[in-house]
């Protein structure tokens, strides 16, 4: 299944478990949906979270969410007239950091190999998902607020099988593949550390608060390491309406692109 179907928009995929899933909760501000206000006309936000999914589950998916490799000689020549994937966000490892023995625990070395092969996907030029101009960004896991999550699962009476220190573990293995990887981290542990009950709303998943963070460091990344997505940068896609009240033949041409 293709990432977008139609050529007229370029894209920004975010992809991950619920806490990507969850940005399109606009009563909590979530983050994808205020992503696709900010670059409403000009880039389509495709949110692809998945709810309880690990970094196993979405080494598997990528690939088929991810558009064929398209060459930039391709693109050039007009040859090719999908659209184009530009940024590629990656934030999982929540679920991963669950103690084993329960079913979403992913070791740390496999969580670690398969955040370096997603992101290889895109940026390895043998890879069948290459794409030389798509941009990617990680994100690190969030800390868990540990009296939140001990009432939130009590409620469900399901168990405490998270907790931050694992979780740390699993962001810093984030950190360190962006460095090596060379692409830019969104860290989450800085702004939320100290206090992480005042931006998840049961422990685990982002409330308002906690979306307004991940939002504005993700738009903070964009613009100091990929200045060419600044959505100020970036025109309309179709011209505003002002300009079409001209004659049918000029509506006509402003409107085949």
């Amino acid at each position: 299944m293709p990432t977008y179907a139609g050529h007229l928009y370029d894209t920004i995929v975010c992809f991950g478990d619920s806490l990507t899933q969850h940005g399109w909760d606009v009563t909590k501000n979530g983050w994808t949906a205020q992503l696709a206000r900010t670059y409403l006309r000009k880039l389509d936000i495709v949110n692809r979270g998945f709810s309880g999914y690990n970094s196993r589950h979405g080494r598997i998916l990528l690939p088929q969410i991810l558009p064929p490799a398209v060459s930039d000689s391709e693109r050039r020549s007009g040859k090719h007239k999908g659209s184009q994937l530009r940024l590629l966000v990656i934030l999982f490892g929540s679920n991963d950091a669950q103690f084993a023995p329960y079913k979403a625990h992913v070791p740390l070395n496999e969580f670690r190999s398969n955040i370096e092969h997603m992101v290889r996907l895109v940026q390895s030029p043998t890879s069948a998902c290459y794409s030389e101009t798509t941009r990617v960004v990680l994100v690190t896991p969030p800390p868990v607020a540990p009296e939140l999550f001990a009432q939130s699962q009590a409620e469900k009476k399901m168990p405490i099988d998270r907790n931050s220190q694992t979780t740390h573990l699993y962001a810093d293995a984030v950190r360190a593949i962006a460095r090596e990887q060379q692409v830019p981290c969104v860290d989450l542990w800085p702004a939320m550390e100290k206090t992480p009950e005042d931006f998840l709303w049961d422990g685990l998943h982002l409330n308002a608060r906690g979306n307004d963070i991940l939002f504005k460091l993700v738009m903070q990344t964009v613009r100091d390491s990929f200045p060419e997505l600044d959505p100020e940068s970036i025109p309309f896609v179709v011209p505003h309406h002002e300009q079409l009240y001209k004659t049918t033949s000029d509506i006509d041409q402003s409107l085949c692109l």
